[in-house]
This record gives structure tokens, C-alpha cells and sequence, in this order.
């Protein structure tokens, strides 16, 4: 439950630039105040994975999930406008949190920065009725201090293999996806790209990645 301070946004910028409007009755959490999504439970046999760059073109979107592990540049669009892309995405099956990107080179405050506009544009959205599946990333250890805040335990939760399939990519990936799971126990976590294997007992579904899905394309060409 949002608790009633949070229920009233104060909007601090000239047009709300900040889109602070996103967390209106959130109840925000954790050290940095990310809004707190819900758990969910997706049902994702035969379910197909389309990136946000080509819903548009998808014909068959209610057996289809939506995700955003593509270039933050296809899709920084849904931040700036979410409300352009509500009748599209209100047809998918299940719509993955927006993955904003973050490194470990980046200053902090952009990293906070990133996972917080994660949580809030997933929160704006859910608040729409779209069936949201938190989005999980983390980067070293230091970033586990924040990065799951805000974020259900006992859910659903989407990840990505993108980028982690150097030696210390794939140790990265399993120490982060440990500590999802002690953290948050989820009750199924699915995967966009390939398989990196976990010593951890959780339900698994993998998913093709854009890339994967872009390379088989160009191999039936």
C-alpha cells in the first residue's frame, strides 16, 4: 500500500521535466526512493519475445512479451512519452520493465539515475493495467547495495545474458543473479539471450535475444 505522503507528487520542475507524475502514489523505498513494483507471475510457454523497436510490427501481440534489451537509444522515446505508446503496448501479453542501461564506469548518481527511471516508468506503466515483468540488472558488487531496490519479491523477473559472455562478464552474471535470488526468491526468472549456467535452484525460461533473433533472420536470407 502507498502510504498517503506518496499519494501527493510534488512536481519541482517548470512542466515537470523530471516526470516525477510517473511515481504519483507509489510507495517509494529503499536509500534513493525508487517506487516499489508488484509481483507477478507470468505464464510464458509459447509466449514470443519482440523488442519495444519493432512492436509496432508485430501482428500477433497478445502472445507476445515486450522487452528492452536493445540500445537505450531505441526506446528512450517511451520515457519521454509513455503515454504515445500506451494503445500498442496495452496489446502484448506481458511488457518487461524499460532496461535502462548502466556500467560500472559511469558516476553513481547516473547509475541510481538509470534504475531509477526503470522503476518509475514501470510503475507509470503498470498503473496503466499493462501485465509489467520487473526488469533486473545489476553491475559489480557495489552496485547490489541499490540495484534491487524497488523491485518484488516472489515474482516473476526478466534478465539479460547481453554483454556477459567474456570470463569475467559471465562471473559478473552469476554473482549478480545469486544475489537476486537470495534477495528477492523469485518464483521464475526469465532470460533474453543465452544461456549462462547458474548454480542456483529457480525455474528458468530462456527467451531469444534481438540479436539472437536478428541472426537468425539473416541466416534464412
Amino acid at each position: 500500500m502507498s502510504s498517503p505522503e506518496n499519494d501527493f507528487i510534488v512536481v519541482n520542475t517548470k512542466e515537470d521535466v523530471l516526470k516525477e507524475r510517473y511515481i504519483a502514489g507509489a510507495d517509494l523505498v529503499g536509500r534513493y526512493g525508487f517506487p516499489q513494483l508488484t509481483p507477478v507471475y507470468a505464464h510464458l510457454e509459447d509466449v514470443e519475445p519482440v523488442p519495444f523497436n519493432l512492436v509496432s510490427k508485430e501482428k500477433h501481440p497478445k502472445n507476445c512479451v515486450c522487452h528492452f534489451f536493445i540500445d537505450d537509444v531505441r526506446f528512450e522515446r517511451l520515457w519521454n512519452n509513455p503515454s504515445k505508446y500506451m494503445d500498442i503496448l496495452k496489446n502484448f501479453k506481458y511488457i518487461c520493465s524499460p532496461d535502462f542501461t548502466f556500467y560500472d564506469d559511469m558516476p553513481l548518481a547516473l547509475k541510481i539515475w538509470q534504475i531509477y527511471r526503470s522503476r518509475a516508468l514501470s510503475y507509470c506503466l503498470s498503473q496503466a493495467g499493462l501485465k509489467i515483468i520487473p526488469t533486473v540488472g545489476w553491475g559489480s558488487e557495489e552496485t547490489f547495495d541499490f540495484c534491487f531496490d524497488g523491485l518484488p519479491a516472489h515474482s516473476t523477473l526478466a534478465v539479460s545474458t547481453n554483454g556477459c559472455f567474456s570470463e569475467d562478464g559471465k562471473e559478473c552474471y552469476r554473482k549478480g543473479f545469486k544475489e537476486m535470488c537470495r534477495r528477492l526468491e523469485p518464483i521464475q526468472v526469465v532470460v533474453f539471450g543465452s544461456q549462462i549456467d547458474v548454480d542456483i535452484d529457480v525455474d528458468i525460461v530462456y527467451k531469444s535475444s534481438y540479436w539472437q533473433q536478428m541472426s537468425e533472420r539473416l541466416k534464412k536470407r
